[in-house]
């Protein structure tokens, strides 16, 4: 069988030399698709990462660069397209917004008493820079204007609908009860056959607390990030024998 892994951040350009990124790693995702190597009836792995994420040191993995948002979508129809994929785990951690222009508060406040729709349109008309020039450093305070980034998850169901996909979601100082119910928002909505849910605080050197959540809502606790990437191959292999 063959798998496609998703790892690390993203980044989306401010202009030519600023962007913002998030702080995601690819660790856990690296030892995902490791644990995925070891298993004999695994085939190939194709896994999407940015380039500054932690890398499998499997020879089965066949690795593509994806750095923003636009990249990864693209990598991702490429190969849903071109191969027959049997796993998905989808733990990229993926921009919301995007960098469309920058302006300034001169700018924004001849727009105020302007529709929303207006200003939308006029902000990117009156852009000092996006993503392709430099912004002046000496000039005065800026503000990016920035919209949503696509749902990458909704895609593998579209593209793959017979696929198992293991889902993601990460927040942050929530209660527990709360951590759950928004995964399990994610699994139902994308027709994921798990989720596994962390919660930043919870994120450390010495362990990573996860809940590995299936479509009756129950859920197992893990503490480390090597046992959650075991238990995602051992799940979703024994759910992808039952399929077929």
């Amino acid at each position: 069988m063959n798998v496609l892994i998703t790892s690390g951040g993203t980044t989306e350009k401010i202009d030519a030399v600023r962007s913002i990124s998030n702080m995601s790693t690819g660790k856990l995702g690296s030892l995902i698709a490791d644990c995925f190597a070891s298993e004999s009836n695994v085939g190939r792995i194709f896994y999407i990462c940015s380039g500054s994420a932690i890398k499998p040191q499997s020879e089965k993995v066949q690795i593509q660069f994806a750095d923003s948002v636009c990249e990864l979508e693209s990598a991702v129809r490429q190969i849903l397209s071109s191969e027959k994929i049997d796993i998905i785990v989808h733990c990229m951690a993926v921009s919301d917004y995007r960098v469309t222009s920058v302006t300034t508060t001169a700018i924004l406040a001849s727009l105020l008493k302007s529709s929303h729709g207006e200003i939308k349109s006029r902000l990117k008309e009156s852009c000092i820079a996006a993503n392709d020039g430099k912004i002046d450093s000496d000039g005065e305070d800026m503000l990016l204007y920035m919209e949503r980034t696509p749902k990458i998850i909704s895609l593998f169901q579209l593209l793959s609908p017979d696929s198992t996909l293991i889902g993601f979601k990460l927040l942050n100082n929530v209660p527990q009860e709360i951590l759950i119910d928004r995964a399990y928002q994610i699994l139902t909505q994308n027709k994921c056959s798990f989720v596994l849910a962390n919660d930043l605080k919870d994120i450390t050197e010495e362990g990573h607390t996860g809940y590995l959540i299936d479509r009756q809502k129950n859920y197992t606790k893990y503490l480390t990030k090597a046992d959650i990437a075991k238990a995602i191959v051992l799940v979703a292999i024994k759910e992808r024998m039952k399929s077929k």
